[in-house]
C-alpha cells in the first residue's frame, strides 16, 4: 500500500512539474483592458497562425498560449471596440523557437495601444 501512494504522488508531481514546465516554456499573448471599455475582439496575426480573442471587459486580462513554431516576422493586431473603427498595427517580432516568450498588449483606450516584450524564463 505504501508504494502505491508513493508511485501516485510521483505521477502526480510529474503531472505538475509537466504542466508548469509547458506554461513557462510556451510563448503566450496577453491582453491587459485598462480602458473604460469593453474590446469586443483582438486578433493577432502571427506570421504562422491566427489568434483571436473574444470580448476583453475593461480592467481585465486574457492571455492565450501559442506554438513557438513560427516563421519570422511582426505580430499584426487589429482591437476592435464598440462604436469605434477597428484599430491596427504591429509590433515586436516573432521568430521561431521564441520559448517563455511574452507579448503584452495594453489596451489604453480605442486607439492607444501598447506592447510590451518579455521573457518569462529569464
Amino acid at each position: 500500500m505504501k508504494k502505491l501512494l508513493i508511485a501516485v504522488v510521483l505521477i502526480i508531481g510529474v503531472f505538475i512539474a509537466s504542466v508548469l514546465t509547458y506554461r513557462l516554456a510556451s510563448p503566450e499573448i496577453v491582453i491587459s483592458n485598462f480602458s473604460q471599455l469593453t474590446a469586443e475582439e483582438i486578433i493577432i496575426q502571427l506570421p504562422s497562425n491566427r489568434i483571436v480573442f473574444g470580448e476583453v471587459v475593461s480592467e481585465a486580462e486574457s492571455a492565450i498560449y501559442y506554438s513557438a513554431s513560427q516563421a519570422d516576422g511582426t505580430y499584426n493586431y487589429s482591437v476592435k471596440f464598440p462604436g469605434k473603427p477597428v484599430f491596427s498595427g504591429s509590433c515586436g517580432y516573432v521568430t521561431n523557437s521564441d520559448y517563455g516568450k511574452r507579448l503584452q498588449l495594453v489596451l489604453l483606450g480605442p486607439e492607444v495601444v501598447e506592447c510590451r516584450e518579455s521573457n518569462k524564463i529569464f
